[in-house]
Order: C-alpha cells, then structure tokens, then sequence
C-alpha cells in the first residue's frame, strides 16, 4: 500500500488539535486494530485495487489514517488528492473541478463542501448500500443523521463518526458561595440573563466575577447574533433581497443583550485588531476557565481549556438556553469529518468498505481512546473527570438554526453590513433606543443591499 510519508508526527496534529499533548496512537493503535478482528467489521471483504481519496492533505492523512489503513485496509493502493492548496471566493468553484479532474474515490469533508456537492449531484446514494449491508444507522445520534439526511433531501449521501455541540457549564463553587440554586437543563435567555444579574460582584474589570461571559467576542453584537441563530432568526428573507432586522423577536434579544452589559453582568475581552495572541491572550478570553465567570456556553473545547489550565473549581453542565423550554436545537451543532462517495467514483465497493469501517463501532471503539471527539455512537461516549457527556448528546439538528449561509447574498454587503451594525451597537450602548436603532439599522442596511445587488448585476451584465 502507498502511504504518503510526511515530516510532521501524529503528535504534532495532537497538539494542534486539542491544545496539548497526548499520547501518539503508533504501535498501541496497531494492537487495538488487529485486536479486533472478529468483529462485524472485520468480517467484511478486504478491499483491493487503488483507492484515491480527496481529503484536506497528505499530511493529515498520515497522522490521522496512516496507522488504520496499514492495519486495516493493506492491499489497498492509496493515493491522496489534495485540496489544501483550494481556498477563497473560488474555492466549490476549484473543488469541483478537482473532483472532475483527479476523479476521487472518496470524499473526506465538511458540512459545506457536503451541502454544495449534494447541489451539484456529485455524491453517490449509499441508501442501497446501508440496506444491503444492514449498517446499524439506528445507533447512531439522530441528529447526525437528521443532518445528513436533510441536506440530501430524504437521501444519505455520508456519514460521520463524531459531532460537537455546545452546553451551558456553570461553576459551582460560585453558585454555593452566594448560595444560589444551580442552572437548569435549557434555560431560556431571559432566566439565564436573570441568574447572571445575581453574581453582582465587587471590583474592577480585571478581577470582579462576571455572571456569564463568552470569550472571542468582540463586541456584544456578536452575542445578540448568537442568540439570534440559536432561535433560528434569520436577518433577511430566503430570497437575499429584504432585511428583517427590526422584527419584534430580534427587538427582544437586543434589550436583553444591551441590559445585561449596561449592568454589568455581561463582559467582554476580545481585541479584534491583535494579529497575535500569546498564552496570556487566550486565557483572558476564557474568563470561566479562570474562575471569573459563574457561566458560559462551550464545546467539549471548554473541558480541555480546563485541564490545561488545572482549574481546582467544582464545575458541572446543563443543555444550553433556549426561548422554549425543550427545545434543543444547537447553533454550535456540526458534524466532522463527513465520508463520502463520488457519484463516478471507479472503485465504489471499496470506497463504501472504508465508510462503513470508519463509521462503525470498531472505529468507535479506538476512537474512544485515543480521540477527544464526541462519537455519533453514544454508546462510546466516555465521561470526563466524572461528567458524564449526556448534555452534549441532548440535541436535534434544526434547518433553520444551523443553516445560516446564503449564496445569493453579494459578499461586499455582507461586509457593509457588519460596520453598520457595529456602529449602531455603539449607538445603543451609548443610551439611544433599541427601537430607534433598529429602525435606522434596517433603512441603511436595506439600502446597502439594493446597491449590493444592483452593483452585482450591472457586473454579471458586463462580463
């Protein structure tokens, strides 16, 4: 088999990956993979012949396949097609041709690339193939699947082993402290803002406890955005052609934004023009981790920055907040790395081979210890220091929370829109109405999407 050798060691992408070190998987992954041969998997016919698989990088494929493959899959002949060298306003434009070019095998991607290739008709159906080898997608989380199904239009055109969503964690030393009574599972906004307004704490900015804080915001507009996709609010309609910034629903998460940091309650740190951001830079951004905030919402990125920072506090999580209680559709919900079959793929048997090995519960098994990825097969879900990862698997995938990208939309607008905001922000910040705001928020911005979109046209129109 070819295995493209790389200068970077698996624990160099392990320490890029979740912030520090963590043991090389090497010989020890061998052993769990050749451990394993009577199961289900293992069972199947060894895939044989060339396999080109398109994926981010020759690199990543030796510290993150490498090792399977060799154990795994050894008459396989793989080649990799990198896409690492495709980015900016080109970038699906490349990728497609990529594709129709190199003519991967496989597809190794991200939600984007997924949503745009079910477009353009360039994945394989692997419905058949699912019934026909009776793959266990029952046991998979049912928002994955959701997900993938959605996008495909009632077809599945992927699989992914692993997701992430995001809670709300709260320190309970705080709490106890001012003998408050402790968060609760999907709060909505309004009572998680209230809860923060009890942590009315003394001192200065850089040592009072703040109530909740997020870090790399840079200004409380980002947080009224969160909020809003978090409540599925969209700022213009699906056409890409009406601003809806002044609806009532949108009125309502920016008072409660702007109270919460007129008060106090709310804070933030980020510094947006700084190119580089050194130790102590990203541990200001985390106020939580330093015990200065009683709540914040976070991946299971948060659970490492606590290791790593050896916080001594007592820490739990709930599901994040919500305006209806139960509902826990998640903004930070994706799903990484999505497999794939190219719809003209040559060598679709052992494309499939390698989809289902890496979604199955083999896989999930050594991932399970060797991997701080959240698994799609819950069974595998290992608790962490003694808590347990339910709140993060207590989600469902919702169209309109998650898909926030619209292509019809001219990319100078966007960028005309976000100065606008910001300097409104400033405006309501300074005391002037939400409502007052608002209103001149949505005729400037109307306007600047009208221009956007006619300058966009007469473009078109002259090419």
């Amino acid at each position: 088999m070819i295995i493209p050798k790389s200068g970077r060691t698996r624990a160099d992408f392990q320490r890029y990956k979740y912030g520090f070190p963590m043991l090389a998987l090497s010989a020890s992954l061998l052993l769990l993979l050749n451990g394993c041969e009577k199961s289900e998997e293992a069972a199947a016919p060894q895939p044989k012949g060339s396999l080109r698989i398109a994926m981010s990088s020759e690199d990543y494929f030796q510290y993150e396949y490498a090792d399977y493959f060799t154990a795994k899959f050894p008459d396989l002949d793989v080649k990799i097609v990198s896409t690492q060298n495709l980015f900016g306003a080109n970038y699906m434009k490349d990728y497609l041709k990529l594709i129709e070019e190199q003519k991967p095998d496989l597809l190794i991607t991200g939600s984007f690339e997924y949503d745009k290739l079910i477009q353009e008709g360039k994945l394989y159906d692997l419905s058949p193939l699912i019934t026909k080898d009776k793959f266990d997608l029952p046991n998979l989380l049912p928002a994955a699947v959701d997900y993938l199904q959605m996008k495909g239009q009632g077809k599945l055109y992927g699989l992914s082993p692993s997701f992430s969503s995001s809670v709300l964690f709260y320190n309970k030393d705080v709490f106890d402290k001012l003998h408050v009574a402790y968060p609760k599972d999907q709060m909505t906004w309004e009572e998680m803002i209230r809860l923060a307004q009890r942590f009315q704490g003394e001192g200065g900015k850089d040592e009072r406890i703040y109530g909740f804080h997020m870090g790399y915001m840079k200004s409380p507009l980002d947080l009224v955005s969160y909020i809003g996709q978090a409540e599925g609010l969209a700022i213009m309609d699906s056409t890409g052609q009406k601003l809806m910034l002044d609806s009532d629903s949108w009125k309502k998460i920016y008072r409660l934004v702007i109270d919460g940091y007129q008060s106090g309650v709310l804070q933030w740190t980020y510094t947006p023009d700084k190119r580089r951001y050194d130790k102590e830079d990203v541990e200001r951004e985390d106020l939580f981790g330093a015990g200065r905030a009683a709540m914040t919402i976070g991946n299971i990125g948060q659970i490492n920055s606590l290791k790593q920072r050896g916080a001594t506090f007592a820490w739990d999580m709930v599901g994040a907040p919500s305006s209806n209680p139960g509902h826990s559709s998640n903004p930070n919900f994706y799903i990484n790395p999505i497999y794939s079959i190219n719809a003209q793929a040559e060598n679709v048997a052992s494309a499939w081979e390698v989809v289902k090995y890496f979604n199955g519960r083999e896989a999930a098994k050594i991932a399970s210890k060797t991997s701080m990825d959240l698994p799609v097969r819950k069974e595998f879900a290992k608790d962490i220091d003694g808590h347990s990862m339910e709140p993060f698997y207590n989600v469902k995938y919702n169209e309109t929370v998650q898909s926030g990208y619209n292509d019809t939309i001219p990319l100078s607008f966007t960028e005309q829109l976000q100065v606008i905001m910001e300097k409104q922000m400033e405006a309501m910040l300074g005391g002037v109405s939400v409502e007052a705001v608002l209103k001149q928020m949505q005729e400037q911005g109307q306007q600047a999407l009208d221009k956007a979109h006619a300058e966009e046209k007469a473009k078109k129109g002259n090419e």
